[in-house]
């Protein structure tokens, strides 16, 4: 198969602690020659009592791992499948197994409590009272339920290609590093949000079948190509917040294209017996705030460290810590101010989410301006290459 390489620009690379993979292609070929889309498995749904499970059309239901049938049939409609002390139950049918896979044919979708999904889907068995789900699809299929989930559908095709890049690339770099583990990416904003075929449209579905295969690298390896809201004027280093040094993910982009985001400048008071609670729990216990105050800062100027000054003793703890603590769509970002007043902290920031990568309301800025897709990429991850393996 041809491979064509679009430059993203030169830069030094040092890699820490980060496991990257390299390969002849990230799509094997199928016996017809086109490249065969990899499987990803998502977690979709964990810590749940039950699961109601409908198919339209013909399915399997297999234990895992042995693989063998346990029942086959021509649909299901709003059949509960609940955790048993000797193992799962489907309606009346119980079996001693902590492992189900169900499969439909050719391409219907199976629905798991209200949510249609393409692919199959394993149930496993957490413990006595929870179950879990996850999903596997094929990788563009998945990409279909990113989409419209991350990005508005309806922004400019070049926004929708850059951010369908970096997802897959994203999604094939976690498939990599989590492939012994039950799962790749989790559904959520923790890996990349995924709800199925919910919401799936037009144009998103335009935008990664004209990427398909299209990944991003350096020297010839995937890396996890981070993204996030709104940067706010400066992309975070990667390794402010993580231990991972690559030259792509360095950060300190100047970025004046996402001023248009809603999500720009914003506040939040946070009640200072919820921090309290909250610190608490997660074994710092500090008595009543007395007092908030930032340490640290980090190269791109977001905070790094807070003290707390309590009634008991004083802490310092990371902000990207409290952020996820407190919540991230409260604490929108660690590019903030606080400030203690009466019984509340009065945050005011800047920007959304982690500011690694790709911004996505830069992209859409950018795209506005008539900028490609290309030269989005080349702008967000410099010293990146765009592999085109279609």
């Amino acid at each position: 198969m041809k491979t064509s390489v679009i430059s993203l620009g030169a830069g030094a690379v040092c890699f820490l602690a980060l496991q990257v993979f390299a390969g002849d292609s990230a799509f094997p070929s199928g016996a017809s020659g086109s490249p065969v889309p990899p499987k990803v498995r998502v977690l979709v749904a964990e810590d749940e009592k039950f699961f109601r499970l409908s198919v339209q059309g013909a399915y399997v239901i297999q234990s895992l791992p042995s693989l063998q049938a346990l029942k086959k049939g021509s649909g299901l409609e709003n059949v509960p499948l609940t955790v048993t002390k000797k193992g799962l139950k489907l309606g009346d049918a119980e079996w001693p197994v902590s492992r189900l896979r169900i499969e439909t044919k050719g391409k219907r979708d199976l629905v798991l409590n209200h949510t249609r999904f393409r692919g199959e889907v394993e149930i496993v068995r957490a413990n006595e009272h929870s179950l879990a789900a996850v999903n596997h699809v094929d990788l563009e299929d998945y990409l279909y339920g990113v989409l419209p989930h991350e990005v508005a559908f309806w922004w400019p095709m070049e926004a929708l290609k850059a951010q369908a890049i970096a997802a897959r690339t994203y999604a094939l770099y976690q498939m990599r590093v989590n492939h012994r583990n039950l799962f790749d990416l989790k559904s959520s904003t923790s890996s990349q949000v995924y709800k199925g075929t919910r919401r799936e449209r037009h144009r998103t579905n335009r935008a990664v079948d004209e990427t398909r295969g299209r990944v991003l690298t350096y020297e010839g390896k995937i890396f996890p190509a981070y993204f996030h809201a709104t940067c706010a004027g400066i992309t975070t280093g990667a390794q402010e917040l993580w231990k991972m040094e690559i030259s792509p993910l360095g950060g300190g982009v100047r970025c004046g294209y996402c001023r248009i985001s809603p999500h720009y400048y914003w506040k939040a008071a946070v009640p200072l017996s919820e921090i309290e609670e909250k610190l608490k729990l997660y074994r710092v216990p500090l008595g009543r705030i007395l007092r908030i105050e930032p340490v640290s800062q980090t190269p791109s100027g977001r905070v790094g460290s807070l003290r707390f000054v309590g009634t008991l003793r004083e802490d310092v703890i990371a902000a990207k810590d409290f952020r996820i603590w407190v919540g991230g769509n409260r604490i929108r970002s660690t590019a903030f101010t606080v400030k203690v007043r009466e019984d509340a902290a009065q945050i005011d920031g800047k920007g959304w989410g982690h500011g690694v990568g790709l911004c996505q309301w830069g992209a859409l800025g950018q795209a506005l301006a008539g900028r490609a897709h290309e030269d989005i990429l080349r702008f967000y991850y410099p010293g990146a290459e765009i592999r085109d393996e279609s």
